[in-house]
């Protein structure tokens, strides 16, 4: 029983790298020079069957007037969901097509794989924000942020999206995830 627990929580963490190496080939960091601002930062907490999360950096709208406090959109993704929805689009990025975000998130959402979200929130002044997915079932999973989203725009800056891999057990042990 406790060997087959560990071996669905090793697969379901080679799922979530997988996972992040999908993304990480679909958003590469192409921002030019001029345009690099300090990125965000995300840490996520798990305790029982609860992910906290905070979110810090997160800039003001300078694009308002008045300016604005920033805000990010949040979500909590099933790796094992999230893995053959993302694998196309890898493919389609590594080829040179580019993937359409919005279309992508959209196909997440539909088919499940976002298990919690989007929770869009303002930053407080401090450029902060920080939330919770409460009675989230064991598994293995990815949170995920994006700052100040521009759809009118299509605009996309990588310094603003933050992603972390969590385990849920479902135990009531604090277990702290911090990306590098």
């Amino acid at each position: 029983m406790v060997r087959s627990s560990f071996l669905r929580m090793g697969i379901g963490a080679a799922v979530a790298a997988f996972v992040l190496a999908l993304i990480a080939a679909i958003y590469p960091a192409a921002a030019t020079a001029q345009d690099i601002r300090t990125p965000i930062a995300l840490s996520a907490t798990v305790s029982g069957t609860t992910v906290d999360y905070r979110v810090d950096n997160v800039p003001n709208r300078r694009d308002t007037f008045p300016v604005v406090r920033g805000e990010c959109t949040t979500v909590l993704v099933n790796t094992a969901v999230a893995a053959p929805i993302l694998a196309p689009a890898a493919v389609d990025t590594l080829s040179g097509r580019e993937s359409d975000t919005f279309e992508l998130l959209q196909r997440l959402i539909t088919d499940g794989a976002v298990t919690a979200g989007p929770r869009i929130q303002f930053a407080s002044s401090t450029g902060q924000v920080t939330g919770s997915f409460t009675d989230i079932a064991p598994g293995v999973y990815l949170v995920a942020t994006v700052g100040n989203i521009s759809p009118i725009r299509g605009e996309f800056r990588p310094e603003l999206l933050d992603i972390v891999p969590v385990i849920v057990t479902g135990a009531h042990s604090d277990s702290a995830t911090t990306a590098p």
